[in-house]
C-alpha cells in the first residue's frame, strides 16, 4: 500500500503579499502620473485662456474703434478683462509682467496691456511660473499680435 499525500494547491501567504505590493506600486505609480498630467493640462489651460483673453481684447479695440485694455494684477496673480470680473491663476502658478510703460496705479502691482484700434498694442511679455516651470506670453508692439512659448529652464 503506497500512501502519497495529495499535493497542496494555491498561494502561501507570502506570495500573495509579493503581489498585493506590486499592485499597490503599480496604483501609486499610476496616481503619480495622472496627477502630473492633470497639473500639466491646467498649465495649458491657463495659457490658452489668458492668450484668449488678449485677443479678444485686441478685437474688441479693432471693432469698437478704440483702445482696449487688458489689466493685470501680479500680487493676486490675476487678470480682468474690460467690464468682467477677475480671473485667477491656479494656486501655485505665479504671474509677471514686463512692459516699457509705467504703471500708474496701486503701487506698482497691476499693469495694463493696451491695444489700438490700429491693432498695435503697448506690447510686453507676461511670464506665467509654477514650479521650475515657465512660459512666456508675447504681445507684440507694433501688430498686436500674441503667442506663447515654453522656456527651457539650465
Amino acid at each position: 500500500m503506497c500512501t502519497t499525500r495529495p499535493t497542496q494547491k494555491g498561494f502561501t501567504l507570502l506570495e500573495m503579499l509579493v503581489v498585493l505590493l506590486m499592485v499597490a506600486v503599480g496604483f501609486g505609480l499610476l496616481a503619480s502620473g495622472i496627477s502630473q498630467g492633470l497639473k500639466s493640462a491646467q498649465e495649458r489651460q491657463v495659457k490658452r485662456d489668458l492668450s484668449l483673453a488678449l485677443r479678444q481684447v485686441r478685437s474688441q479695440a479693432i471693432s469698437a474703434g478704440q483702445p482696449a485694455s487688458l489689466s493685470l494684477d501680479v500680487l493676486r496673480n490675476s487678470y480682468q478683462l474690460p467690464g468682467k470680473t477677475p480671473r485667477r491663476l491656479p494656486d501655485g502658478m505665479t504671474l509677471r509682467l514686463t512692459t516699457a510703460a509705467i504703471p500708474d496705479s496701486d503701487e506698482g502691482r497691476a499693469g495694463i496691456i493696451t491695444f489700438y484700434p490700429t491693432g498695435g498694442s503697448s506690447g510686453g511679455h507676461l511670464y506665467l511660473a509654477r514650479g521650475t516651470q515657465q512660459s512666456r506670453i508675447d504681445i507684440d508692439w507694433l501688430t498686436g499680435r500674441v503667442n506663447w512659448r515654453d522656456i527651457q529652464q539650465p
